[in-house]
């Protein structure tokens, strides 16, 4: 009878993991206030690195690879949260690209310039403050624009 059951107990395991991954969104603007609030992650997450890089001569090395190792991790779940909530409509398709476009751009920088705080250290900090203002601004009105 416990032999039996192993296996209806790991095939229902096994369903509850895999309908974790994927959420719906009830309709169009339900998906655009989750699109919205991902934005805003991603913002804080911007925000984050950028205080990195403000305040590199005021914080170690070692430390400021912390706070941007964070950030690249915070902006990598925020992407990988979003990709799995399933897009309701077509008009959800432009708004997913909209907001994984902006999201996972402002992973790729925060990650280049952890490479960079790795080496030798951020190579042009004001360009990197400049960028990240932008990206954090773009993600700023895609989150006010979706609420």
């Amino acid at each position: 009878m416990i032999s039996q059951a192993r296996p209806a107990l790991l095939a229902l395991l096994t369903s509850l993991l895999l309908s974790a991954c994927v959420s719906p969104a009830w309709d169009d603007h339900d998906y655009a206030l989750k699109a919205g609030k991902t934005a805003e992650s991603a913002v804080s997450a911007v925000r984050f690195a950028r205080s990195a890089v403000a305040y590199r001569e005021r914080i170690t090395g070692p430390y400021a690879e912390v706070l941007l190792t964070e950030a690249v991790q915070d902006l990598s779940s925020v992407n990988d949260q979003f990709g799995g909530v399933q897009p309701p409509s077509d008009a959800s398709d432009r708004i997913r690209d909209e907001v994984l476009r902006l999201t996972e751009k402002a992973e790729s920088e925060v990650e280049d310039l952890l490479i960079q705080a790795r080496r030798d250290g951020v190579k042009d900090p004001a360009t990197a403050l400049r960028d990240l203002d932008r990206l954090a601004s773009e993600l700023s009105d895609f989150a006010e624009k979706h609420r």
